[in-house]
């Protein structure tokens, strides 16, 4: 039986949130309830629980924890105005308290790691691109989004395979926080971006960095499994930050799934930090029988 949508406030118990509902928090400016009947996500995943990731990985979900089919987070990214966010998966604590994320896997080919990083120069190579992105805003009727700089300047960890930062960016007169880590296979990369309000970033980054730990990819496709043969990505660490992956997916025709993610990303942000701050509304619960 479909378990209604009523479209209110709906305070969980500790109990319902492990059996019936994950919770996310939003208000009018960034959801429509077009059809308050609607269950908007379908089959969460709750901890303990191993998701699949695009074939060539997993992602422990740990109890506390709740993770989405690319369906249901597609569903649910279109219900808080971020379209085109396919082929990803949701990872997020019980309830969306504090932070979510999204992680999607590229075929890039192996993205080589021996260069050096300039973030000085990234963040100028960014800051053209965030123009570009503002033009499509404007074309959209949504607000501009203004890059100001780093908020964690971006690092390659060797030994996890993984390459973070954060930059820190405004619109309408309010701080918002991108912070993205990719993770490094024999064939491709996983990126995750993590959704946060800017004052919890730290503890936010802190549990996410510990909830990696229980991803990894399948034998045969971890970094160190490289064999001669194997694609070679056309650009590396500072691609990867720069738009590298973007430019690619331009030639390929899958340009609108990147521009969706870059015209939309503060609004994901920005709905996440103010419901941390409002009242909790149920976006979707859970088919039950």
């Amino acid at each position: 039986m479909k378990v209604p949508f009523d479209g209110t406030s709906c305070p969980v118990s500790g109990a319902q949130n492990g059996k019936r509902a994950i919770v996310a928090a939003a208000v009018a400016l960034f959801v429509t309830f077009a059809h308050a009947d609607e269950s908007v996500v379908k089959d969460p995943h709750h901890g303990p629980y191993n998701q699949e990731i695009a074939s060539v990985g997993s992602w422990k979900v740990d109890k506390g924890y709740v993770s989405l089919d690319p369906a249901d987070t597609t569903a649910l990214m279109d219900r808080m105005q971020n379209p085109g966010v396919q082929n990803t998966w949701l990872y997020a604590p019980e309830g969306l308290k504090r932070w979510f994320s999204v992680i999607r896997y590229e075929d890039t080919g192996h993205v080589k790691d021996d260069e050096t990083i300039d973030p000085a120069a990234i963040l100028e190579q960014l800051k053209k691109g965030n123009e570009l992105s503002n033009e499509e805003r404007r074309k959209r009727g949504w607000a501009e989004l203004h890059l100001i700089g780093w908020q964690i300047e971006p690092h390659y960890e060797s030994d996890t395979k993984r390459l973070s930062w954060a930059t820190l960016n405004e619109s309408n007169g309010e701080k918002v926080v991108n912070y993205t880590t990719k993770v490094l296979s024999r064939t491709g990369v996983a990126t995750i971006t993590l959704v946060t309000d800017p004052a919890s970033l730290d503890q936010s980054v802190a549990d996410l960095k510990a909830q990696l730990d229980g991803f990894a990819f399948n034998a045969n496709q971890t970094y160190s499994e490289f064999r001669d043969g194997d694609k070679i990505a056309e650009y590396g660490l500072t691609g990867l930050i720069v738009g590298g992956a973007a430019a690619a997916a331009v030639k390929t025709g899958a340009w609108k799934w990147v521009l969706g993610i870059i015209a939309a990303g503060w609004k994901l942000i920005a709905a996440a930090a103010v419901a941390l701050l409002a009242s909790v509304k149920s976006l979707f619960k859970r088919r039950s029988a």
